[in-house]
């Protein structure tokens, strides 16, 4: 859904990647699209994250107390670090919708990290996370009406797809999203972030 006034705003809370992910999140994005598919519609390199809760259009007073939910979650946790994974699709390869990159390493740190946010945001008043946590870093999207030679072709681009060796990715803190849609891409704009702290430091 679009926002429904100038109080709206569309949201998720999620990990940011830095500059070195992001070189090799847009090799793969290149990859893809030399491959021509006319049916595959890339997402921005930039504004590729690792998405914990998705929050769809909120009232933009709510900020502040999303905000605050996400102080508290920050301080339950220390920073921790994933690595690049294997690429993949869902539903599956054959019939591909979405295209993503994988992430592997720390994944309980990681679940264990979402499952206190969507806890906390519950609390607030946000609806509950319907469906189960796969983390993964989504590069690009097949129309819904795309003829299965697309689809076919997409799941050959993806196994071709090299896998970063040990690309690590810095779990420091946690960001609440805001999201554009235009008719060139949507746009995405850090409006909090809150960093992780050890609770055994002090």
């Amino acid at each position: 859904m679009r926002a429904s006034g100038n109080d709206t705003i569309r949201t998720f809370v999620a990990i940011e990647l830095d500059d070195e992910v992001k070189r090799h999140i847009t090799a793969a994005i290149d990859e893809l699209r030399h491959r021509q598919i006319d049916s595959l519609r890339l997402v921005r390199p930039e504004g590729v994250h690792l998405t914990l809760k998705f929050l769809g259009d909120i009232d933009a007073a709510r900020v502040p107390q999303i905000a605050e939910a996400m102080t508290t979650v920050a301080a339950w946790h220390a920073p921790f670090s994933l690595t690049l994974g294997t690429p993949g699709a869902f539903p599956s390869a054959t019939r591909a919708r979405v295209l993503w990159l994988g992430v592997e390493g720390r994944l309980q740190r990681l679940r264990l990290l979402q499952a206190d946010m969507d806890e906390a945001l519950t609390e607030i008043g946000l609806p509950a996370e319907r469906h189960s946590f796969n983390p993964h870093l989504t590069i690009g999207r097949i129309h819904h009406r795309a003829p299965g030679t697309d689809r076919h072709r997409a799941a050959d681009a993806l196994t071709a797809l090299p896998t970063p060796a040990d690309q690590a990715i810095a779990v420091n803190g946690i960001s609440l999203m805001k999201s554009t849609l235009r008719p060139d891409g949507t746009v995405h704009e850090r409006i909090a972030y809150k960093p992780l702290s050890d609770p055994h430091s002090n």
